[in-house]
């Protein structure tokens, strides 16, 4: 159960001599935790009011950072706030039950001396992050932290596009096998899973293209080749959700196709026997009338007589309709 009076997930001090310092709500709640020659990172659930109040009244960070880390709805993007950056990005929703929003965001503001990051469910991006903290192994400078984040969050997304395009393709084989008919409602929650991933995967990558060519202090000419390698993968990952969009599309339309076939089939068979067993019904209708004068009532053989003569009709029939093409 949440705690509603501590808001942090996660804190950490990193002294010059790389000694790791782990912190907890009362080493931040009192006063600003920057101190010279450290750098810390402060991890918080937004959800807690009190997350809000610490970063706007106690840790020294200015009204902007505050709305930008707390801030309901938000796009991938990545914004220069002096002294440092306002990055927001987008990871997978690992949470179990909590599928309603199939990417949840990450709110980040760094400098050279602090990492603030804000969070509303838990993100694996911050875990891995915190496995490094506590090996006493973390990133060398904040800037290797925004591209660790810029990496950890996309590296996630590939093995859940490649389980849709594998779904895709196993939709893909029966239809083409043809031994099952694919059900077009399977194919609603893939495409409806990569559009929702595909929203947040323009931005996400304009933001790391802002990230991966600033010319500032806070990135290194490392952390920048390793955002823009990231930014690669997410372009590749794009590729392949619209791949995967267009194939689903396309394979529901086959199977409309098909089925309408199908359903043009069996008209086509029922109108065949309509036809043949129209004439039949007029021919018994007709000889089944009870009044005089009717032909072959008192001949032993008449019976006989209508029944081959409509044998005759249905194979006179057969042969139209073979002639005319309609039953090849």
């Amino acid at each position: 159960m949440t705690d509603v009076t501590n808001p942090l997930i996660y804190g950490y001090a990193v002294d010059e001599d790389g000694t790791v310092r782990k912190l907890n709500w009362a080493d931040v709640s009192k006063a600003p935790v920057q101190s010279a020659g450290a750098r810390v990172w402060v991890h918080l659930n937004r959800l807690v009011p009190a997350a809000r109040q610490w970063v706007s009244e106690i840790s020294g960070l200015d009204a902007g950072i505050t709305d930008a880390l707390f801030r309901e709805e938000t796009r991938p993007r990545a914004t220069p706030h002096a002294p440092g950056w306002l990055v927001n990005l987008r990871g997978i929703n690992f949470n179990d039950g909590d599928q309603d929003d199939l990417m949840i965001a990450l709110r980040i503001y760094a400098d050279e001396n602090i990492i603030v990051t804000t969070r509303a469910l838990k993100i694996l991006a911050a875990e891995d992050l915190a496995r490094s903290f506590d090996a006493g192994t973390p990133p060398p400078t904040n800037g290797d932290i925004i591209a660790y984040f810029a990496e950890r969050l996309v590296i996630r997304m590939e093995p859940v596009v490649e389980t849709l395009a594998d779904r895709v393709d196993e939709i893909e084989d029966l239809l083409i096998e043809g031994d099952v008919m694919p059900v077009k409602s399977a194919l609603t929650p893939i495409r409806r899973q990569a559009i929702a991933l595909r929203r947040f995967m323009s931005p996400q990558r304009e933001a790391l293209s802002v990230l991966g060519f600033d010319e500032g202090a806070l990135l290194s000419d490392q952390n920048r080749l390793a955002i823009r390698d990231s930014q690669n993968v997410l372009l590749r990952i794009s590729e392949e959700l619209e791949s995967v969009r267009d194939r689903a599309q396309i394979i529901q339309e086959q199977i409309a196709e098909q089925r309408a076939e199908e359903m043009n089939t069996r008209l086509f068979v029922l109108s065949i026997i309509s036809a043949i067993f129209l004439p039949l019904g007029f021919i018994t209708g007709l000889f089944g009338v009870n009044v005089g004068g009717m032909p072959g009532v008192d001949s032993p053989y008449a019976f006989t007589t209508l029944c081959l003569g409509m044998l005759g009709t249905v194979g006179g029939l057969f042969w139209l309709f073979r002639k005319l093409g309609w039953l090849n």
